[in-house]
């Protein structure tokens, strides 16, 4: 199941009551993390039993790119592509020195401004009926270089904010501007940026239970092409082209479907699982999954990281969590035994409780005060082959956090067979905190390596977020 909604307490909230009838009847939940980024503490649908997906880009462009005079290249986006637009160089004008509203391009904003014949910096019905020949829309700084392009009224690039300030700084080189807009269609591969998470999707940690590590998981949300009910607008094509991570969460949402029909005996849980210990956090010219700024992004932009649905199929190791292993959870966030009654539907007493952290979750999320430690158990389900062993390994920053695994070696007979080990994390040293929660943290994973006899090789990652208070 797929759903996309905002955010109130669990025991409030009506997805998160239905998603909990779900997986009590074994039913996969994915949803939207919102549209609210790139703000910290924006992510919704953050219950532990759902999977919380947050969108990313994807390697396809529809490429629009902007020549300027003085013979710089900028590759931006475009729906609209019509057929023979002229390439040669035009003038170059930027309503934003005339006030805001011409900046916009709102209504009556360039009557007192040439733009015929013209490329024009903003975008809208206003520079058609003006006799504009074109336009360059740029984002700005907090979109930076998610490009969303539109199916405009006029030949349109869409540029990213970076892209942008070269266009601006052009500008204000020269009194006689001019630029052209070429056309290439869809090109595949050509991004190496890719995935990048989107500068919209929402991001961690959670404010409703920040133990619990949010957003999971990003996919393929920008740009996304896809049927479209003609009811929709009045539209008059069976198909569009929409971002946002309600175009990721059924991406998730089919790939938790492919687990489940390999696997169809796993529960909810274990396939989130399978979900988030194999995806990967490099982009495509293999360095860090960044975000729209071009920097590398955190767990709180992206979760474990991009989902990797083949290896998915086939994770080694599992996390699995039963319906009434959340009631402890439950519990543990102050919740009265009535609205704990109201998620899981029958009578509670919540006489004993757990840690956010201590929930059998893929991944952790603590907080530590100076010279702080905690400890925290995790069982692990083996879903490979019998007779495999797994050796632990810890990427972190060192000096700062320590992170000591106990065991840190397991080994499995048979399929089927559980293994419990215990993470210790140690704040080694004080590291200055501000008021902005993903800006006072250290990131890392604890990966367990294994191998079977038959000579297979599984990497099971559980990516951590240590938030220093």
């Amino acid at each position: 199941m797929s759903y996309s909604n905002g955010s109130v307490p669990f025991f409030d909230d009506v997805f998160a009551l239905g998603a909990f009838r779900a997986i009590q009847k074994g039913i996969f939940v994915s949803c939207s993390a919102g549209n609210g980024g790139p703000s910290p503490n924006t992510v919704t649908n953050a219950a532990p039993w759902i999977l919380t997906v947050g969108a990313s880009t994807i390697d396809r462009e529809i490429r629009a790119t902007v020549e300027l005079g003085n013979n710089v290249e900028l590759y931006g986006q475009s729906l609209f592509l019509p057929e023979g637009f002229h390439t040669k160089q035009l003038p170059l004008v930027d309503p934003a020195s005339n006030g805001e509203s011409a900046a916009f391009c709102e209504k009556g904003s360039l009557k007192n401004i040439d733009v015929k014949g013209k490329i024009v910096i903003c975008q809208g019905q206003e520079v058609k009926d003006n006799g504009g020949a074109g336009m360059i829309l740029i984002n700005g700084v907090e979109d930076g270089d998610t490009i969303i392009p539109d199916a405009h009224v006029l030949p349109a690039s869409c540029l990213g904010y970076k892209d942008g300030l070269l266009v601006k700084g052009y500008l204000n080189s020269t009194s006689s501007p001019t630029a052209a807009i070429s056309f290439q269609g869809t090109l595949i591969g050509k991004s190496k940026i890719a995935p990048q998470v989107a500068s919209f999707s929402s991001r961690g940690p959670s404010l409703l239970s920040p133990g619990i590590l949010k957003p999971d998981i990003i996919g393929p949300g920008v740009n996304i092409l896809a049927a479209w009910a003609e009811s929709v607008d009045n539209a008059t094509n069976s198909f569009n082209v929409v971002s946002g991570t309600s175009m990721a969460c059924p991406h998730l949402s089919g790939v938790a479907a492919l687990i489940k029909s390999a696997h169809p005996n796993w529960s909810p849980a274990a396939i989130k699982s399978a979900i988030l210990t194999t995806a990967y956090t490099g982009d495509l010219g293999g360095s860090p999954i960044s975000n729209e700024q071009n920097v590398p992004a955190t767990v709180f932009d992206m979760g474990s990281g991009h989902v990797d649905p083949s290896k998915a199929l086939n994770p080694g190791l599992v996390y699995d969590i039963e319906p009434d292993d959340y009631i402890p959870y439950l519990c543990g966030l102050g919740y009265s035994d009535k609205q704990v009654r109201t998620i899981v539907q029958r009578k509670v007493n919540c006489s004993s409780s757990i840690p956010e952290a201590q929930l059998n979750y893929p991944t952790f999320s603590i907080s530590l005060a100076p010279g702080d430690n905690q400890t925290y158990t995790r069982t692990v389900t083996n879903v490979g082959r019998a007779n495999s062993r797994y050796m632990s390994v810890v990427v972190t920053w060192k000096g700062i956090i320590g992170v000591e695994v106990t065991p840190n070696e397991i080994e499995f007979k048979e399929v089927g067979e559980k293994a419990s080990y215990s993470v210790t994390f140690t704040r080694l040293r004080n590291v200055a905190t501000s008021n902005s929660s993903t800006t006072s943290f250290r990131q890392g994973s604890v990966v367990w390596s294994g191998h079977d006899d038959d000579g297979g090789k599984y990497v099971v990652t559980s990516t951590f977020a240590v938030v220093f208070i």
